[in-house]
This record gives C-alpha cells, sequence and structure tokens, in this order.
C-alpha cells in the first residue's frame, strides 16, 4: 500500500446528471441505465421518423431517503466544516476540499507564460513530498499502519484531500491529513522527481492519447487561452515552466482558511469534530482568497462550424468531439437539459449508442454529455471514437442525432422515461454509503447549488426532473442540442485534413508544438 492511490484529474469532467472529468467521464454520478432495451434509432436512410421503444415496465415510485444529520461546524476561521453523522458503520470519511483547482493554475501565469498544472503538481507534493514532523516516506508509513490510503483528486475547481478509517482511528488520521494540507514540507528532491514524472506522462500523452489531445484543443477553442478554463490542461511546456517556488507561491496563495471545506461523514461525534475543525485551521492563513476572472466566452453565434485536427502522426483511430454551449450549471432548467442529454447519449439507451455504435457500426465508443463547472455556460458534447478510416461517417452521424433530437426526431414519452429512471437511480446509487453523500456534499458547495444541505439538494433536483415535462426537455434538446456553430475536433492522422475540409476551414494544431495552429487548410469545393 506504499504506492498510494491517487487520481489526478488533470482533464475535463463529463457528466450528464450532477457532477463530474475527462473523454469518457472520470466521475460518472449515474451507473449504468436500469433498461437497454431500446431498440435500434432508424439510420438517415430510414423512412420512420421516429425512435421506436421496447415495451418497457414503468419507473417505480422514487425510493424515500433517509437522511444522516447534517452539522455545520464552527472552525472559528474563515474556513467552512461540515459533518454528516451516520452511525450504521464505524467508518468515517474525512476530506479536505480547497478550491484551487486547475483553472486556478491561471494564477501562476507570468511572463514566461503558462504554468498550467501547477495546481495538480502542488497537491501531489503536499502528499508526497512530506508534512509536519515526517518525511515523505515516513508519512506513507503512517498512513499505511492506519489501514488507508491518502488520495488526492484535482478537478478544474477544486482539490480534495480524503482518507476513509475506523472511527477508533480518527483522531491519528485526521492528524496525518490535517499536516499534508496544512503544514507542507515542500521537499526539492521529491518535487524533482514528481515534475521528472509528469513531464515523463506529458510527453507520452503528446505523442498518443488522442482523447487528451482532443480536449486541450476544444479547451482553448471554446474559451480561449485567457481564460481559467482555457487552460486546465498541462503540456510538457507548461509544466516545464514550473519551478519549486512558483508552487510555494501558488501555495501561499490559494491554501487560505476562505478557500478550504472540512467534510467529516460517518460515525463521528459533532464535539469532536468540531475539536478537529478547529485544531485543523487554527493556523492556517486568513488571507484573503484570490478571486479569478470569468469572463463571458468568446461570442461563437454567426460563425457556423469551426474544424480543428489535432496532428496524430500514423494513428489507425481518431478522437471526435462535436461541442457547444449550453447552460449555467446552477440554471434552474438544468434537470431538463440533463434529460436531453441522456436520451443523447447517456448509456446503452442513449440515441449516439444505439444508432451510431450498434446499427451503424460507425464507430467503438460514442456518448453525449454536459460538463459541470461553477462558472458560465456549460460545454455540451457529442463523442465518437473510431477508425481512421471513419472519421467522416462518424461526424455525419453525431450531427445527425444532434439535428434529430433538436427538432427533426424530437424525444419521445418513451426515451424520456428511461432518461428519468437512469438519472433517479443515479442518485439513489450517490445516497447509499456516507462516503458518497459527503461526495455529493462537495459537489454541491463547489457548483454553488440550490437547498440547506445534500439532502435537501437532492431532493429538489429529483423533484425536478420527475416534474420536467416533454415539452420542457424538447425546448432544451432543441436549443442546446441543435447543430450550428459547433466545434468540432478530430485528433488523428494527418491525412485527414482533406477529408475534413469538406466540412469548412481546417484549423491543424500539433500538440507537439504547443498546440499552436501550424497550417489551415481551406474548405474544399
Amino acid at each position: 500500500m506504499r504506492a498510494l492511490k491517487t487520481a489526478l484529474a488533470l482533464s475535463l469532467v463529463f457528466a450528464a446528471a450532477c457532477g463530474g472529468d475527462a473523454i469518457a467521464p472520470a466521475k460518472p454520478k449515474a451507473p449504468p441505465v436500469a433498461s437497454a432495451s431500446a431498440s435500434a434509432l432508424p439510420s438517415a436512410s430510414a423512412s420512420s421518423s421516429a425512435v421506436v421503444i421496447a415495451d418497457l415496465p414503468p419507473p417505480g415510485e422514487p425510493k424515500s431517503i433517509a437522511p444522516a444529520k447534517v452539522v455545520s461546524l464552527d472552525t472559528k476561521s474563515p474556513a467552512r466544516a461540515l459533518a454528516i453523522v451516520s452511525k450504521k458503520l464505524p467508518i468515517v470519511y474525512a476530506r479536505i476540499v480547497v478550491r484551487a483547482g486547475e483553472a486556478s493554475s491561471i494564477l501562476a501565469r507570468d511572463p514566461k507564460g503558462s504554468k498550467a498544472g501547477i495546481a495538480g503538481l502542488t497537491a501531489q507534493l503536499l502528499k508526497e513530498g512530506g508534512a509536519g514532523a515526517w518525511t515523505g516516506p515516513q508519512l506513507a508509513d503512517k498512513i499505511d499502519a492506519l489501514g488507508t490510503e491518502l488520495s488526492v483528486d484535482v478537478e478544474a475547481n477544486r482539490v480534495t484531500f480524503g482518507l476513509a478509517v475506523t472511527s477508533d482511528k480518527l483522531a491519528q488520521a485526521f492528524e496525518l491529513l490535517g499536516a499534508v494540507v496544512t503544514k507542507p514540507r515542500f521537499d526539492a528532491g521529491e518535487f524533482g522527481k514528481l515534475k521528472g514524472r509528469q513531464l515523463d506522462k506529458l510527453r507520452q500523452a503528446q505523442k498518443g492519447s488522442g482523447a487528451w489531445m482532443a480536449r486541450i484543443a476544444l479547451n482553448r477553442e471554446l474559451y480561449g487561452d485567457g481564460s481559467p478554463y482555457g487552460v486546465l490542461d498541462a503540456t510538457e511546456a507548461t509544466v516545464s515552466n514550473v519551478e519549486l517556488a512558483d508552487v510555494k507561491a501558488f501555495y501561499a496563495k490559494t491554501y487560505v482558511a476562505s478557500n478550504m471545506l472540512l467534510v467529516l461523514a460517518g460515525d463521528v461525534d459533532e464535539v469532536e469534530a468540531q475539536r478537529l475543525a478547529q485544531g485543523t485551521f487554527a493556523k492556517v492563513s486568513t488571507a484573503a482568497a484570490p478571486s479569478l476572472t470569468f469572463a463571458a466566452p468568446p461570442a461563437r453565434s454567426g460563425l457556423g462550424t469551426r474544424l480543428i485536427l489535432v496532428t496524430k502522426p500514423d494513428a489507425k483511430q481518431a478522437d471526435i468531439l462535436v461541442a457547444r454551449f449550453g447552460i449555467p450549471r446552477a440554471d434552474p432548467r438544468w434537470p431538463a437539459l440533463a434529460l436531453a442529454v441522456q436520451v443523447l447519449g447517456g448509456g446503452m439507451a442513449g440515441r449516439l449508442f444505439v444508432d451510431v455504435r450498434e446499427k451503424r457500426s460507425l464507430a467503438y465508443s460514442t456518448y453525449g454529455s454536459a460538463r459541470e463547472l461553477s462558472q458560465g455556460p456549460m460545454p455540451v458534447i457529442a463523442y465518437a471514437g473510431t477508425q481512421h478510416a471513419m472519421v467522416r461517417q462518424s461526424i455525419d452521424g453525431l450531427l445527425e442525432n444532434l439535428r434529430w433530437i433538436s427538432g427533426e426526431r424530437p424525444i419521445t414519452e418513451g426515451e424520456l422515461a428511461i432518461a428519468r429512471q437512469s438519472l433517479e437511480t443515479g442518485f439513489v446509487y450517490r445516497l447509499e454509503t456516507i462516503g458518497s453523500v459527503a461526495s455529493l456534499a462537495i459537489d454541491k458547495d463547489t457548483l454553488g447549488l440550490p437547498g440547506a444541505d445534500v439532502y435537501e439538494y437532492v431532493a429538489q433536483y429529483r423533484k425536478a426532473l420527475h416534474e420536467a415535462t416533454l415539452g420542457a426537455v424538447r425546448v432544451e434538446a432543441k436549443d442546446v442540442l441543435t447543430p450550428t456553430d459547433v466545434v468540432i475536433v478530430v485528433a488523428g492522422d494527418p491525412s485527414l485534413a482533406p477529408t475534413l475540409a469538406k466540412l469548412g476551414d481546417v484549423r491543424v494544431v500539433d500538440p507537439e508544438k504547443g498546440f499552436v495552429t501550424t497550417s489551415t487548410v481551406p474548405k474544399a469545393p
């Protein structure tokens, strides 16, 4: 267990319902759909325009949820803390959340250029570089002796440090967790090794990961290089810019009490939880948290289809993203949009799976998803992973399904029932364990979602799912999923340029040169 498990989410988190990272969703918020018995969607040449759904049992009544007790704790500092008390099992989940995710990397930018990736390097160094009185190896030994693992999860808007222990070991474990976040040693030797490993990973990704390439190009096209969301992903060049002094400065600026949230969930006493919270944050900086400027995304209306080819020489397969902006996550229309996206590409009953993958065999993987961020409108994305020879047909398939669902072949009552049941089941699964409840509480806090506590938020969301009418869901499909003014990113062999040029001008970018534009191929006659 010395090799502690770490989840560095240096990527976009895509999820259709309530939170979540990556080309394949890194943190799925719903399990596979309860039923996948939808029949195949008619192809473009089919005479029928209706989506035929096999007979399904009607969705059951929403499962009742017995909430745990949620208590706000007084930390005697600007930091916030929650206790979610459940005595069912003698286990406690401890999480310290810092609003210093990859979007915050823009705060470290200087005349040398972007330092995207510094948030992930900082979080990893806190874990591996030692804390308080302990070196990195000593800290690992102590955590291992408690029978647990320290996780570090870096996302766009936050970093989460967490562990789970039996309640009798909470005080010991929390001392270690608190030291990692508030008393880092910033060991120079560990930083050098960590930076070297990260650069090796990025060099490999720049040559081999089409999903990674497509994601970075899409971020930059949607948001622009000056936006915190436009530079979420590290590259070899940006990580090379990061020095230990930069990490120390970034930590001092962002790891302040007002940027922190503590969640203790499980078999924990309220008085003990408050004592732990106050002890942890007693000496954390009370300086004001830095503010990030999230300007509105560049106006895209009327620009038509934009095509980007990210070169991956000699690739036999390609990754395709078709994206456009939707609505902010906190918008009350979100549940209706989540249902529409679920019909489009959520699981095996989604239209993309049924048509593009199963019926027409255009792609080996395909789905639709809506990304969830704390600021601004959220991107809605249709994805396909396919063979080099099938790229054009796969793009056509994605665009056709967007056009169908947004108007030509509107969502049916049967599809809506399946989508509603799937998203509903996802919430039930997320509330079955106290650890999942803690994660959902963190999502609620980070995204600024409504409700007095996590359970009230879930109740409101479930109610909205059940009350969303077919008309409302169709409206969101029409407004958000229509394939106009879309960005199409393809990561694949450079020889794809002439094929893509039949759809419009193609901007060719090179991931091994910092994603700079190397050429533009004009639209073919």
